[in-house]
């Protein structure tokens, strides 16, 4: 029982490691030179071109989720600092905010929505980044706010939701659960799906909420906590939810991967696999980035492990994109490595500055994708 508390210790402390947030307890740091290393960059197979097609540059996001937000083919992105740029290789328009931002973005294709270190929401418009309300949240926030059906949803670190009319900033209301002790600091994004807004929990719960009320419309469990420990009972719901072909899927940390069905809440099926960061999904796989940090492809109907590919112990890797043929994680080293789709393969890779990434590559068309580091550094990365 000690041994397993240790090592869920050492992976929540990984967690923790990834967001700046580690002090203390060298034994367990995955940053100690007497903790555990950090694996070599494994070899390239069959390998493929990974380049730079554009860069620039916003302010630090050390410590922060800051997660650019794909329009089209444009990219809004924001630097702690307070700069957003709407950018596409080349910069369509810049705003800066004073007070800095902490989290962010989030868009719909009129507003785009940041949180600033003073704890408010503030709105943008996507033509020319004018600044069309601000609204005092008083409370700390991580997460992107979610932007969809006229309405800003703003995430609190302690998992309160608080929407506001998307026209004015107005509180239209707000939604509290209660929680398990102990949970991740993490973004939770939230997902907008038809007319339903989707919430991954603590203790390994997604919540579906009515949109016009913030009423809980039913839950769904992806994984219950276990263990004699508060360490060992944190189950988290991590990443977003995914919502494609009315079905939900998951995954939660020291828990399971899940797909439900999302009219009757029926468990289609679900894998014992522990995940610190999320997933993705396309019509033929979930693939997950795992919480030893092995990246899993499972098949999109039956959860069945297709296949996995080792070799990034304490990379600590981000969430997957699926991008076409491929899918893309990046490390605390600012490598961006692009594996095969079809089986798992390590074909490429590239740098993006020297800090880590912390949020995964988002796509902006076939074979590019958006990636920001926490150093401030922004680029499109193409696989060839």
């Amino acid at each position: 029982m000690k041994d397993r508390s240790l090592r869920a210790a050492a992976r929540l402390l990984a967690l923790l490691a990834a967001s700046a947030l580690v002090a203390g307890c060298s034994s367990l740091n995955p940053f100690s030179r007497k903790g555990p290393q950090i694996a070599p960059l494994p070899p390239l197979v069959s390998p493929v071109e990974v380049t730079i097609a554009a860069q620039t540059k916003v302010g630090s996001s050390e410590g922060l989720f800051l997660t650019p937000v794909v329009l089209d083919d444009e990219a809004i992105v924001a630097g702690g600092d307070g700069r957003v740029l709407r950018w596409n290789g080349g910069v369509r328009w810049e705003a800066k905010l004073e007070e800095g931002i902490i989290a962010g973005v989030g868009a719909d294709e009129r507003l785009a929505v940041v949180v600033t270190r003073k704890g408010d929401a503030v709105a943008l418009a996507v033509g020319d980044g004018a600044v069309r309300w601000r609204h005092p949240l008083k409370a700390d926030v991580i997460t992107p706010p979610l932007v969809a059906g006229g309405l800003v949803v703003v995430r609190t670190a302690d998992h309160r939701l608080i929407a506001l009319d998307a026209r004015d900033g107005k509180e239209r209301w707000v939604y509290q659960r209660n929680l398990p002790p102990l949970s991740l600091r993490q973004s939770a994004p939230l997902v907008s799906a038809g007319n339903a807004i989707v919430a991954g929990y603590p203790g390994g719960i997604i919540a579906v909420l009515d949109p016009r009320s913030g009423a809980p419309l039913f839950e769904l469990t992806v994984a219950s906590p276990k263990g004699a420990t508060e360490i060992e009972r944190l189950t988290d719901v991590v990443g977003p939810p995914l919502v494609a072909r009315q079905e939900v899927c998951a995954a939660a940390y020291q828990g399971r991967v899940a797909c439900f069905d999302g009219r009757t809440a029926e468990t289609l099926w679900a894998k014992d696999l522990s995940s610190r960061t999320g997933i993705d999904r396309d019509y033929r796989y979930v693939v997950v980035t795992a919480d030893n940090d092995d990246v899993v492809a499972l098949d999109a109907y039956s959860g069945k492990e297709q296949w996995r590919t080792g070799g990034f112990s304490w990379r600590l890797l981000t969430r997957p994109l699926i991008l076409g043929d491929w899918v893309l994680v990046g490390d605390r080293e600012g490598y961006v490595h692009a594996l095969d789709r079809n089986d798992g393969r390590i074909r490429g890779r590239v740098r993006v500055g020297s800090g880590p990434i912390l949020v995964e590559p988002k796509s902006i068309g076939p074979n590019r994708a958006v990636v920001q580091n926490t150093d401030g550094t922004v680029v499109i990365v193409e696989v060839h």
